[in-house]
């Protein structure tokens, strides 16, 4: 009997290492991959359109048709406004508008920023965090303004929260480091939809 005890110990000990393994690694696993859905699901390919021709992008944006590089001073930017949900229908940004920035016949650039101040807060935080990372808890708090580089490979994203006299505003600027100073100044001009 002796014999038979000291060989079902050694067989138990041989399984729990083994099925600890194989459970860590399954949780592992199933963890990374809700981690990467979820990240997903929160994405919105309209967002990934800077850098491209409005041709192009006229199949997604139905705000920029019409558009001609003709009609306007080879100096202008023409900023196009829609309302996110739109474009985004999955990324609950139901209460921000998206800006769509149009330079010779290329897009330059995409906003989203608030539309109704106090509705839904920090509703652009969260859609920054669990789409590009990068944002801590701090800039969650009511007390923080200012904006946060989140920029991701070739892509240069501006996290920003400012205050406005009828509360807080935050924007997401998504461009190129070579186009993003045609999202900005004199030469933006907004068009009538």
């Amino acid at each position: 009997m002796p014999k038979i005890d000291t060989f079902l110990k050694k067989f138990t000990l041989k399984i729990s290492p083994n099925f600890y393994n194989t459970f860590m690694n399954k949780n592992y696993l199933m963890i990374f991959v809700l981690i990467l859905f979820t990240s997903n699901s929160f994405a919105c390919d309209a967002l990934k359109l800077t850098g491209t021709s409005v041709s192009k992008a006229q199949n997604t944006f139905f705000i920029i048709d019409g558009y001609s590089e003709e009609d306007f001073d080879e100096w202008a930017t023409v900023q196009y406004v829609g309302y996110t949900a739109d474009y985004c229908p999955k990324s609950n940004l139901e209460n921000t508008y998206i800006n769509v920035f149009v330079y010779k016949s290329k897009v330059v650039g995409i906003r989203v920023e608030t539309m109704d101040v106090g509705v839904k807060e920090n509703e652009i935080y969260e859609f920054a965090k669990n789409t590009y990372g990068n944002l801590s808890q701090d800039v969650k708090n009511k007390n923080w303004f200012g904006y946060k580089d989140i920029s991701v490979g070739q892509d240069k994203i501006l996290y920003a929260k400012n205050k406005d006299f009828n509360g807080t505003i935050e924007t997401l600027d998504i461009s190129t480091e070579e186009l993003i100073d045609f999202t900005v100044g004199e030469e933006v001009i907004l068009a009538v939809n």
